[in-house]
Protein backbone atom coordinates (compact mmCIF):
# COMPACT_ATOMS: atom_id res chain seq x y z
CA UNK A 1 0.00 0.00 0.00
CA UNK A 2 2.84 2.75 1.09
CA UNK A 3 4.46 1.78 -1.90
CA UNK A 4 1.64 2.45 -4.16
CA UNK A 5 1.11 5.40 -2.36
CA UNK A 6 4.40 6.29 -2.95
CA UNK A 7 4.83 6.24 -6.02
CA UNK A 8 1.37 8.13 -7.01
CA UNK A 9 2.72 10.97 -4.66
CA UNK A 10 6.18 10.57 -6.48
CA UNK A 11 4.22 11.13 -10.15
CA UNK A 12 2.34 14.32 -8.64
CA UNK A 13 4.96 15.95 -7.48
CA UNK A 14 7.04 14.98 -10.61
CA UNK A 15 4.00 16.66 -12.86
CA UNK A 16 3.39 19.33 -10.81
CA UNK A 17 6.94 20.25 -11.18
CA UNK A 18 7.17 20.29 -14.58
CA UNK A 19 3.74 22.37 -14.63
CA UNK A 20 5.04 25.11 -12.81
CA UNK A 21 7.91 25.50 -14.13
CA UNK A 22 6.04 25.98 -17.28
CA UNK A 23 3.89 28.88 -15.62
CA UNK A 24 6.78 30.60 -14.00
CA UNK A 25 8.38 31.09 -17.43
CA UNK A 26 5.47 33.20 -18.29
CA UNK A 27 4.24 34.76 -14.86
CA UNK A 28 7.13 36.11 -12.92
CA UNK A 29 8.95 38.05 -15.41
CA UNK A 30 5.56 39.74 -16.74
CA UNK A 31 4.44 40.27 -12.78
CA UNK A 32 7.87 41.92 -11.75
CA UNK A 33 8.35 43.34 -15.48
CA UNK A 34 6.21 46.73 -14.60
CA UNK A 35 7.52 47.21 -11.24
CA UNK A 36 11.57 46.99 -12.88
CA UNK A 37 10.32 49.72 -15.49
CA UNK A 38 8.84 51.79 -12.66
CA UNK A 39 11.82 52.04 -10.27
CA UNK A 40 14.43 51.50 -13.23
CA UNK A 41 15.88 48.26 -12.20
CA UNK A 42 15.84 44.77 -11.07
CA UNK A 43 16.07 42.14 -9.04
CA UNK A 44 19.80 41.15 -8.23
CA UNK A 45 20.36 37.72 -10.43
CA UNK A 46 21.17 36.25 -6.89
CA UNK A 47 17.51 36.76 -5.74
CA UNK A 48 16.05 36.33 -9.11
CA UNK A 49 17.52 32.83 -9.17
CA UNK A 50 16.26 31.65 -5.83
CA UNK A 51 12.21 33.30 -6.83
CA UNK A 52 12.45 30.83 -10.19
CA UNK A 53 14.32 28.17 -9.30
CA UNK A 54 13.30 27.57 -6.09
CA UNK A 55 10.67 29.52 -3.91
CA UNK A 56 8.03 29.68 -7.06
CA UNK A 57 8.66 25.79 -6.95
CA UNK A 58 8.48 24.90 -3.54
CA UNK A 59 5.72 27.33 -2.27
CA UNK A 60 3.07 25.91 -4.99
CA UNK A 61 3.74 22.66 -4.61
CA UNK A 62 3.06 23.04 -0.88
CA UNK A 63 -0.04 24.70 -1.79
CA UNK A 64 -1.22 21.81 -4.04
CA UNK A 65 -0.30 19.35 -1.03
CA UNK A 66 -2.54 21.36 1.19
CA UNK A 67 -5.18 21.58 -1.43
CA UNK A 68 -4.67 17.21 -1.81
CA UNK A 69 -5.29 17.44 1.87
CA UNK A 70 -9.66 18.52 0.65
CA UNK A 71 -9.36 16.15 -2.47
CA UNK A 72 -8.61 18.46 -5.04
CA UNK A 73 -6.10 20.09 -7.71
CA UNK A 74 -5.34 23.70 -7.34
CA UNK A 75 -7.48 25.83 -9.35
CA UNK A 76 -5.37 28.38 -11.47
CA UNK A 77 -6.20 31.48 -9.24
CA UNK A 78 -4.81 29.74 -6.26
CA UNK A 79 -1.74 28.53 -8.19
CA UNK A 80 -1.06 32.10 -8.87
CA UNK A 81 -1.13 33.02 -5.37
CA UNK A 82 1.07 30.69 -4.56
CA UNK A 83 3.46 31.71 -7.17
CA UNK A 84 3.37 35.30 -5.62
CA UNK A 85 4.03 33.63 -2.55
CA UNK A 86 7.02 32.39 -3.96
CA UNK A 87 8.15 35.06 -5.20
CA UNK A 88 7.58 37.31 -2.22
CA UNK A 89 9.04 34.92 0.27
CA UNK A 90 12.93 35.33 -0.64
CA UNK A 91 12.13 39.23 -0.45
CA UNK A 92 11.41 39.17 3.28
CA UNK A 93 13.56 37.20 4.13
CA UNK A 94 15.98 39.82 2.83
CA UNK A 95 14.17 42.43 4.49
CA UNK A 96 14.98 40.62 7.63
CA UNK A 97 17.95 38.87 7.30
CA UNK A 98 19.73 42.10 6.15
CA UNK A 99 17.89 44.25 8.58
CA UNK A 100 17.39 46.66 5.46
CA UNK A 101 13.79 47.57 7.08
CA UNK A 102 12.85 48.21 10.86
CA UNK A 103 10.14 46.16 12.04
CA UNK A 104 8.02 49.37 11.89
CA UNK A 105 8.46 49.78 8.18
CA UNK A 106 7.97 45.45 7.69
CA UNK A 107 4.84 45.98 9.71
CA UNK A 108 3.51 49.52 7.23
CA UNK A 109 3.73 46.63 4.51
CA UNK A 110 0.49 45.44 6.15
CA UNK A 111 -1.78 48.44 5.22
CA UNK A 112 -2.19 46.52 1.66
CA UNK A 113 -2.33 50.38 0.85
CA UNK A 114 -2.86 50.54 -2.96
CA UNK A 115 -1.62 54.33 -2.97
CA UNK A 116 1.52 53.45 -1.52
CA UNK A 117 4.90 54.40 -3.01
CA UNK A 118 7.61 52.34 -1.47
CA UNK A 119 11.03 53.87 -1.68
CA UNK A 120 12.47 50.56 -3.61
CA UNK A 121 11.73 47.96 -6.26
CA UNK A 122 11.86 45.05 -4.06
CA UNK A 123 9.55 46.90 -1.13
CA UNK A 124 7.62 47.79 -4.20
CA UNK A 125 7.09 44.57 -5.12
CA UNK A 126 5.44 43.26 -1.97
CA UNK A 127 3.88 45.85 -1.50
CA UNK A 128 2.10 44.99 -4.98
CA UNK A 129 2.19 41.29 -4.39
CA UNK A 130 0.26 41.76 -0.62
CA UNK A 131 -2.82 44.24 -2.00
CA UNK A 132 -3.01 41.45 -4.62
CA UNK A 133 -3.05 38.69 -2.01
CA UNK A 134 -5.22 40.76 0.11
CA UNK A 135 -8.33 40.55 -1.82
CA UNK A 136 -7.87 36.73 -2.88
CA UNK A 137 -7.14 35.04 0.14
CA UNK A 138 -9.26 32.61 2.28
CA UNK A 139 -9.22 34.86 5.10
CA UNK A 140 -7.98 38.04 5.38
CA UNK A 141 -8.06 37.83 9.33
CA UNK A 142 -5.71 34.89 9.47
CA UNK A 143 -3.58 35.78 6.98
CA UNK A 144 -2.72 39.07 9.03
CA UNK A 145 -2.59 37.12 11.93
CA UNK A 146 0.06 34.28 10.18
CA UNK A 147 1.77 37.24 8.12
CA UNK A 148 2.94 38.77 11.33
CA UNK A 149 3.95 36.00 13.35
CA UNK A 150 5.60 34.73 10.31
CA UNK A 151 7.99 37.98 10.59
CA UNK A 152 7.65 38.02 14.35
CA UNK A 153 9.49 34.20 14.07
CA UNK A 154 12.02 35.79 11.39
CA UNK A 155 12.96 38.75 13.94
CA UNK A 156 13.05 36.39 16.50
CA UNK A 157 15.60 34.21 14.78
CA UNK A 158 17.97 36.50 15.01
CA UNK A 159 18.68 35.81 18.49
CA UNK A 160 20.56 32.26 17.01
CA UNK A 161 23.74 34.02 17.05
CA UNK A 162 23.70 34.72 20.41
CA UNK A 163 26.02 32.33 22.60
CA UNK A 164 24.52 30.28 25.46
CA UNK A 165 21.07 29.70 23.67
CA UNK A 166 18.69 27.01 25.87
CA UNK A 167 18.01 24.09 23.74
CA UNK A 168 14.17 24.84 24.71
CA UNK A 169 14.82 28.25 22.98
CA UNK A 170 16.19 27.42 19.95
CA UNK A 171 13.68 24.45 19.54
CA UNK A 172 10.49 27.30 20.19
CA UNK A 173 12.27 29.62 17.56
CA UNK A 174 13.07 26.74 14.90
CA UNK A 175 9.46 25.64 14.89
CA UNK A 176 7.76 29.00 14.78
CA UNK A 177 10.19 29.85 12.20
CA UNK A 178 8.76 26.84 9.78
CA UNK A 179 5.60 26.79 11.12
CA UNK A 180 4.25 30.34 10.37
CA UNK A 181 5.23 30.80 7.19
CA UNK A 182 3.94 27.22 6.14
CA UNK A 183 0.56 28.35 7.60
CA UNK A 184 0.83 31.76 5.99
CA UNK A 185 0.36 29.74 2.40
CA UNK A 186 -2.49 27.55 3.40
CA UNK A 187 -4.41 30.72 3.21
CA UNK A 188 -3.51 31.13 -0.66
CA UNK A 189 -6.22 28.64 -0.93
CA UNK A 190 -9.72 28.37 -0.96
CA UNK A 191 -10.23 26.47 2.46
CA UNK A 192 -9.93 28.24 5.80
CA UNK A 193 -7.58 26.34 8.19
CA UNK A 194 -9.31 24.85 11.18
CA UNK A 195 -7.52 25.41 14.39
CA UNK A 196 -7.09 21.59 13.92
CA UNK A 197 -5.20 21.54 10.76
CA UNK A 198 -3.25 25.12 12.18
CA UNK A 199 -1.80 22.54 15.17
CA UNK A 200 -1.22 19.96 12.36
CA UNK A 201 0.61 22.50 9.77
CA UNK A 202 2.52 24.27 13.00
CA UNK A 203 3.98 20.64 12.97
CA UNK A 204 4.67 20.22 10.03
CA UNK A 205 6.56 22.78 9.05
CA UNK A 206 8.11 23.16 12.51
CA UNK A 207 9.93 19.83 11.64
CA UNK A 208 11.03 20.45 8.24
CA UNK A 209 12.81 23.89 9.19
CA UNK A 210 14.69 21.38 11.27
CA UNK A 211 15.26 18.80 8.82
CA UNK A 212 16.62 22.20 6.52
CA UNK A 213 18.68 23.37 9.51
CA UNK A 214 20.43 19.89 9.04
CA UNK A 215 21.28 20.37 5.67
CA UNK A 216 22.47 23.52 6.50
CA UNK A 217 24.89 22.95 9.82
CA UNK A 218 27.89 24.19 8.02
CA UNK A 219 26.23 27.59 6.64
CA UNK A 220 25.01 28.09 9.63
CA UNK A 221 27.68 27.59 11.88
CA UNK A 222 29.88 29.64 9.64
CA UNK A 223 27.40 32.41 9.92
CA UNK A 224 27.49 32.58 13.57
CA UNK A 225 24.35 30.77 13.73
CA UNK A 226 23.30 28.00 15.83
CA UNK A 227 20.75 25.82 15.52
CA UNK A 228 19.31 22.37 17.21
CA UNK A 229 21.37 20.51 14.35
CA UNK A 230 24.97 21.92 14.55
CA UNK A 231 25.12 21.95 18.05
CA UNK A 232 24.57 18.31 18.75
CA UNK A 233 26.46 16.31 20.83
CA UNK A 234 24.82 13.03 19.96
CA UNK A 235 23.27 12.75 16.56
CA UNK A 236 22.11 9.32 17.40
CA UNK A 237 19.92 10.70 20.30
CA UNK A 238 18.50 13.52 17.87
CA UNK A 239 17.50 10.93 15.42
CA UNK A 240 15.34 9.50 18.02
CA UNK A 241 13.77 13.35 18.75
CA UNK A 242 13.59 14.03 15.45
CA UNK A 243 11.48 10.84 14.59
CA UNK A 244 8.92 11.74 17.44
CA UNK A 245 8.51 15.06 15.86
CA UNK A 246 7.92 13.38 12.30
CA UNK A 247 5.39 11.04 14.13
CA UNK A 248 3.37 13.42 15.66
CA UNK A 249 2.79 15.26 12.57
CA UNK A 250 0.99 12.07 11.09
CA UNK A 251 -0.80 11.61 14.35
CA UNK A 252 -2.55 15.71 14.11
CA UNK A 253 -2.73 15.12 10.25
CA UNK A 254 -4.40 11.59 10.50
CA UNK A 255 -7.06 13.07 13.10
CA UNK A 256 -8.18 15.41 10.43
CA UNK A 257 -11.32 15.09 9.50
CA UNK A 258 -11.62 14.43 6.20
CA UNK A 259 -11.24 11.51 3.54
CA UNK A 260 -8.66 9.24 4.72
CA UNK A 261 -7.16 7.98 1.55
CA UNK A 262 -6.53 11.85 1.07
CA UNK A 263 -4.70 12.42 4.64
CA UNK A 264 -2.58 9.26 3.60
CA UNK A 265 -1.48 10.79 0.28
CA UNK A 266 -1.04 14.20 1.81
CA UNK A 267 1.44 12.36 4.76
CA UNK A 268 3.29 10.36 1.92
CA UNK A 269 3.65 14.02 0.45
CA UNK A 270 5.08 15.41 3.50
CA UNK A 271 6.84 12.55 5.27
CA UNK A 272 9.14 11.54 2.38
CA UNK A 273 9.89 15.63 2.82
CA UNK A 274 10.71 14.95 6.57
CA UNK A 275 12.71 11.79 5.25
CA UNK A 276 15.25 13.60 4.19
CA UNK A 277 16.56 15.18 7.53
CA UNK A 278 16.99 11.32 8.62
CA UNK A 279 19.70 10.49 5.55
CA UNK A 280 21.17 13.62 6.17
CA UNK A 281 21.18 12.75 9.99
CA UNK A 282 22.97 9.16 9.39
CA UNK A 283 25.32 10.66 7.65
CA UNK A 284 26.30 12.75 10.59
CA UNK A 285 26.23 10.18 12.96
CA UNK A 286 29.04 7.87 10.72
CA UNK A 287 31.35 11.68 10.90
CA UNK A 288 30.19 12.01 15.07
CA UNK A 289 31.50 8.33 15.54
CA UNK A 290 34.95 8.48 13.17
CA UNK A 291 35.52 12.00 15.25
CA UNK A 292 35.01 10.51 18.69
CA UNK A 293 31.67 11.84 19.53
CA UNK A 294 30.45 15.23 20.75
CA UNK A 295 29.75 18.58 18.95
CA UNK A 296 31.44 18.25 15.77
CA UNK A 297 34.19 20.84 15.29
CA UNK A 298 32.75 22.21 12.11
CA UNK A 299 35.59 24.78 11.80
CA UNK A 300 37.87 21.76 11.48
CA UNK A 301 35.45 19.53 8.39
CA UNK A 302 36.07 19.71 4.82
CA UNK A 303 32.55 21.29 3.78
CA UNK A 304 32.45 18.39 1.29
CA UNK A 305 32.16 15.78 4.31
CA UNK A 306 28.60 17.40 5.13
CA UNK A 307 27.19 17.04 1.77
CA UNK A 308 24.01 15.12 1.54
CA UNK A 309 23.14 14.50 -2.06
CA UNK A 310 19.55 13.70 -2.54
CA UNK A 311 20.05 13.08 -6.39
CA UNK A 312 22.13 9.83 -5.62
CA UNK A 313 19.73 6.96 -5.93
CA UNK A 314 21.02 5.20 -2.79
CA UNK A 315 19.95 8.31 -1.06
CA UNK A 316 16.55 8.76 -2.95
CA UNK A 317 16.08 4.94 -2.01
CA UNK A 318 16.92 5.44 2.04
CA UNK A 319 14.46 8.52 2.30
CA UNK A 320 11.65 6.25 0.73
CA UNK A 321 12.55 3.80 3.27
CA UNK A 322 12.59 6.40 6.20
CA UNK A 323 9.36 7.84 4.96
CA UNK A 324 7.82 4.63 5.76
CA UNK A 325 9.22 4.14 9.35
CA UNK A 326 7.92 7.62 9.77
CA UNK A 327 4.18 6.77 9.04
CA UNK A 328 4.56 3.28 10.46
CA UNK A 329 5.56 3.31 14.08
Amino acid sequence: MYIVSLARAVVFVRRFFKTQEEFNSRFIDEFIEPFCRKYNTRPATAVLHKIKKYYCIGVPVVCAGFARIYGRELTPEERENATLGGIITPLIDDFTDRNQLSPGQLNTLLSFSSRAEPPTLEEAIVNGILVKLYERVSSREGTVDAFRRTLQAQQESARQTLKGLPQSDLLKITMDKGAWSLILYHYLITEVPTPQTIDMIYQMGGVLQIAQDIFDVYKDFHEGVTTLANSCGDYKEFERFYLDECRKFCLLARALPYRRADLEFFIVFAANSMARGIVALRNLQKLQRKMGGGVLPFSEIDRRKLICDMEKPVNFLKMNWYGYAIMNK
